[in-house]
């Protein structure tokens, strides 16, 4: 019998969970450039004020998370790549951070936290969605194509990490 995943908002009380999340994921992977971790500041200031973060919830344990910040008017809004305007980069959502615990790979968790996000956002101002991955990380790399996003660039982020920067029109904005 399939497991039902739940996706629902990550309320603060789930910031130490998420943290575990995160440093399980980043412990599993084969190359420690394949995944960055955020401060537990960064998490919390993105379930209370500067996006939001989603988990999936399977029998009653949270199974992963995804963040999603707007970054405004930060230096690192991923805009530029797709030379959108510093009025449009207003508008772009970054979809910023994911992880799932290793018992529950393999049942989309990952893709169905991003569609639920793009759900989210389409509802709202922002026209624009980027992210980025690890470009062997086949697994976010995957997610991010099945979505409909596409490559724009590859570059160095992170600190000199090697990274896909992915762009979507929302779906509400296209015409």
């Amino acid at each position: 019998m399939e497991k039902e995943i739940k996706i629902v908002w990550a309320v603060k009380e789930d910031i130490p969970m998420i943290m575990k999340i995160m440093d399980t994921a980043f412990s599993l992977v084969p190359d420690e450039s394949w995944y960055c971790t955020d401060s537990e500041y960064f998490v919390r200031r993105h379930i209370e004020e500067k996006g939001f973060t989603l988990k999936a919830v399977v029998d009653d344990e949270i199974a992963g998370f995804l963040t999603i910040r707007f970054p405004k008017d930060e230096a690192d809004n991923l805009g530029d790549y797709v030379k959108l305007s510093e009025e449009e980069k207003r508008y772009v959502a970054h979809m910023e951070s994911a992880a799932v615990l290793p018992s529950y790979r393999g049942m989309g968790i990952q893709k169905k936290l991003m569609a639920w996000g793009e759900e989210i956002i389409q509802k709202t101002e922002y026209k624009y969605l980027m992210g980025t991955a690890h470009p062997e990380n086949v697994f976010s790399v995957n997610n991010f194509l099945k979505l409909g996003y596409e490559i724009v660039a590859e570059d160095e982020k992170y600190g000199g990490y090697p990274r896909y920067v992915f762009f979507k029109r929302c779906e509400a904005d296209a015409s």
